[in-house]
């Protein structure tokens, strides 16, 4: 009997360069939505602030904005009034904006409320219990955070703490424009850490020590779980790529971890294809891998239905940028787990959601970053990205069409 060839040698040449075609489409398809997103939140989105200076710098007709701070004047000099900036935090509804005014001595002589989406009766017992007066004379080096000088109000905690984390945000971001001091106090531990870990992932992973690499690895994995997670609660999330390409970039002299971590993860993955940030220490990562390792949990891909799970993985990340580009709300689109772990807030369905996580990591190793995290699609954009400038400056080095057997045939 002969066995005839199956099929033409060049088909599946064919189909890789007709996969690499709706590869491109798609890309060009989201980069449009994308600009779409971020042009109407550009348009019709966030608030003006340059014309509510004047409600908590008393007496300002002029006001400039330099790197995030307005700079308010009067009618007859050239002296500043004082400075005002927005400081933004999660609430339990989503961002709370806070405009803070501060005086030329540093005191804060204005506070109102730039955006908010908390329950109405959250706001109206901070208000009734005059909350936001006690930050009226504050000095921009007093603490403002609850507990500590500035008292919650009873009944809402959550939005009190949203409100005293959104004012100390602008504080801070005053202080920083008009104190030499800033620079040098936002170099510390955290810095530093955060430093020593993309380094060591990147040194590690080039090892040929297996054994050495897998202990090095647990170790930066527990430092991610405690350091960057439960101490300092400042993971990777969706919303430092939203903020990114929303143009929200906090000023570098008091926010330079947000730079370390947003830049380390994009340059680690443009340069190498990949980042040492999600395997080696992603706190929330860790934490799920330690409890697979207790119950020997193994990764779980099912041929049938794991290509679409990565296919709904990548749209619920693609619908939350395009929303947090539209509403200008990168923080009110991430719907990871982080916060709830790691600062042990949240309401009913965020702590379900969690525990159901927890336990599933129990039976499958990973199973939020396999399934359902946000930051991946992202990443593996930027990477799918690389791979087109790779393969346009180095054509050479493109994929090949694979060699086939020639037929042959047998009796």
């Amino acid at each position: 009997m002969t066995l005839v060839a199956p099929s033409n040698p060049t088909i599946p040449h064919a189909r890789y360069l007709q996969r690499r075609r709706r590869e491109l489409q798609t890309t060009f398809a989201a980069v449009i939505i994308l600009f779409a997103a971020w042009l109407y939140g550009s348009i019709y989105g966030g608030s003006d602030i340059a014309p509510l200076v004047s409600n908590v710098l008393s007496g300002a007709t002029r006001v400039v904005e330099q790197n995030g701070v307005y700079v308010a004047y009067g009618d007859e000099a050239n002296t500043p009034l004082g400075y005002a900036a927005v400081g933004q935090a999660a609430g339990y509804g989503g961002p709370v904006q806070m405009l803070v005014g501060i005086d030329p001595d540093g005191r804060i002589v204005g506070v109102q409320v730039v955006e908010q989406r908390e329950t109405p009766g959250f706001f109206n017992w901070l208000r009734n219990a005059r909350f936001f007066s006690q930050f009226l004379g504050q000095q921009q080096t007093d603490s403002l955070i609850l507990g500590e000088g500035i008292d919650a109000v009873s009944g809402a905690t959550l939005s009190s703490d949203s409100v005293a984390l959104a004012i100390d945000r602008a504080v801070r971001t005053v202080h920083a424009t008009q104190s030499a001091e800033a620079l040098a106090a936002s170099v510390g531990w955290p810095e530093v850490t955060l430093i020593a870990l993309f380094v060591s992932g990147f040194v590690t992973s080039r090892s040929h020590n297996s054994r050495a690499k897998r202990w090095i690895r647990l170790g930066m994995l527990i430092v991610g779980i405690v350091a960057l997670g439960f101490v300092l609660n400042k993971p990777l999330t969706l919303a430092h790529f939203t903020s990114f390409l929303s143009g929200y970039w906090p000023d570098w002299r008091t926010n330079l971890y947000w730079y370390l971590l947003l830049g380390g993860v994009i340059l680690a993955t443009l340069s190498r294809g990949k980042n040492p940030y999600c395997s080696w220490f992603c706190p929330f990562g860790g934490v799920q891998e330690c409890l697979g390792a207790i119950s020997g949990a193994q990764p779980y891909r099912p041929q049938r239905f794991y290509p679409r799970f990565k296919l709904l993985q990548r749209g619920l990340a693609f619908v939350a940028i395009v929303l947090g580009l539209a509403l200008r709300q990168p923080t009110a689109t991430s719907y990871e787990p982080f916060g709830t772990l790691f600062a042990f807030s949240g309401g009913f369905f965020p702590w379900m959601f969690l525990v159901l996580i927890l336990f599933s990591s129990l039976l499958i190793r990973r199973p939020f970053c396999a399934y359902l995290c946000p930051v991946e699609p992202v990443i593996d954009f930027i990477g799918f990205v690389r791979g087109l400038i790779f393969t346009r400056w180095h054509p050479k080095r493109a994929p090949q069409r694979a060699n086939h057997p020639q037929p042959s045939s047998s009796s």
